[in-house]
């Protein structure tokens, strides 16, 4: 039986209906430029027919579009890596070039420093210098210790100074009175009439269990060492931060003709510069601040670049300190603290800049034969002790 109906017509081919295929683009995708990826979406989900038709001419054209402009962003990510990797390698090898030619410019200046600063000119030259006179054989900056190592063929004297309430310049270590006569004063209240004498025996500072016993106990003016030894260089400590002092010490140098054969200074980076101001024709010692950069320089290799004023580095060896002390009283971190101050500060290397630059290097306080032959040995110009004597022999022995 014949169902009636609508009149079917032909049948009609179904519209091709494409389904989402893999991105085209996806190696690339994650790294894209957010301005080429709004691009790629268009072909992101091309078209394919139902029942596994072949894809339709315009998802193949997607396609291919899509496979080029990936082809192009791999080709631009290639090219700017190895823009970036080149730059890096020009960089490091300039970097490298560079540092290379600083070391060897500072090495080469460290050995021969005078290819760039003139050698200073040496008024005297000192081996054998005598601290406070001779502490250890004669009672420390007296008259009698002075002329004692003079005696002897010392070098150079040692000596500090104070001023009294009267202006008269004195030889006394100490501003204080107390360990050196007994009497709890300071030179500045005093005139220089007042002053006590020195005790007939004395504590050796820089020799443990030591005393040194004397008959001279005065304290004597600067002018009269001035007086007495008029050709032999001395080594003034200027003790206190004082304008009177520092220019009556410079008065003293000036009346007596001294300027080429004395030197001054202090530990302290005010009075060095304060000393330099009164009078720049007398010598100046480097300060603690002052040998502090030294050391700074010559560990980073700019010494050799560095002009200097100074022309004595006047330094301790600080290994003198632990038989100073009883071992028991020391803590493991302030016999590590030694001994790394000893490590950096006693280089041959910077003292054979420093003397090649026409810079004397003086070491103290001195009083073993195994400390005069390493400070020798590192190449320093003189030793300070306390026992010129023993010096003396030394050195005779150690020419010889």
């Amino acid at each position: 039986m014949l169902t009636t109906g609508p009149l079917q017509g032909p049948t009609q081919q179904p519209e091709r209906a494409c389904v989402p295929q893999p991105l085209c683009c996806s190696d690339a995708w994650d790294l894209a430029a957010p301005a080429w990826r709004a691009g790629a979406d268009k072909c992101a989900a091309p078209l394919a027919p139902a029942g596994g038709e072949q894809t339709s001419s315009s998802c193949r054209s997607r396609r291919s579009r899509c496979d080029r402009s990936s082809g192009v962003h791999r080709a631009r990510r290639w090219e700017t890596s190895h823009t970036v990797a080149e730059m890096s390698s020009t960089a490091a090898f300039y970097l490298l070039s560079t540092l290379g030619g600083y070391l060897v410019t500072s090495f080469l200046l460290l050995k021969y420093p005078t290819l760039l600063h003139p050698r200073k000119k040496q008024r005297f030259l000192s081996k054998h210098i005598s601290h406070r006179g001779g502490a250890g054989e004669n009672l420390e900056n007296t008259m009698a210790a002075f002329q004692h190592a003079v005696t002897i063929g010392t070098d150079m004297l040692e000596l500090d100074c104070h001023i009294t309430k009267d202006e008269q310049v004195v030889v006394s270590h100490d501003e204080n009175l107390k360990r050196s006569t007994g009497v709890n004063v300071n030179i500045s209240d005093l005139k220089y009439c007042e002053l006590p004498p020195y005790l007939g025996k004395l504590d050796v500072t820089f020799q443990r269990a030591c005393q040194c016993e004397g008959k001279d106990n005065r304290i004597p003016l600067l002018k009269e060492v001035f007086e007495a030894f008029p050709n032999t260089p001395i080594n003034i400590d200027i003790k206190v931060n004082n304008n009177v002092l520092i220019k009556k010490v410079s008065e003293l140098v000036k009346q007596y003709r001294r300027e080429h054969i004395t030197v001054w200074g202090n530990a302290s980076y005010e009075i060095v510069e304060k000393c330099y101001r009164e009078n720049s024709d007398i010598p100046i010692l480097f300060s603690l601040q002052r040998v502090l950069l030294i050391l700074g320089l010559f560990f980073t290799g700019l010494l050799p670049f560095v002009p200097i004023r100074e022309q004595f580095f006047e330094i301790p060896m600080p290994s003198i300190i632990l038989k100073l002390k009883e071992p028991h009283t020391m803590s493991r971190s302030q016999k590590f603290l030694i001994w790394l101050s000893d490590i950096l500060l006693m280089r041959k290397a910077l003292f054979d800049h420093l003397t090649a630059r026409g810079i004397q290097v003086y070491i103290w306080v001195l009083n073993e034969e195994q400390e005069y032959k390493r400070a020798f040995d590192l190449g320093a110009t003189g030793v300070m002790t306390d026992y010129p004597t023993k010096l003396k022999d030394f050195l005779h022995n150690f020419s010889a």
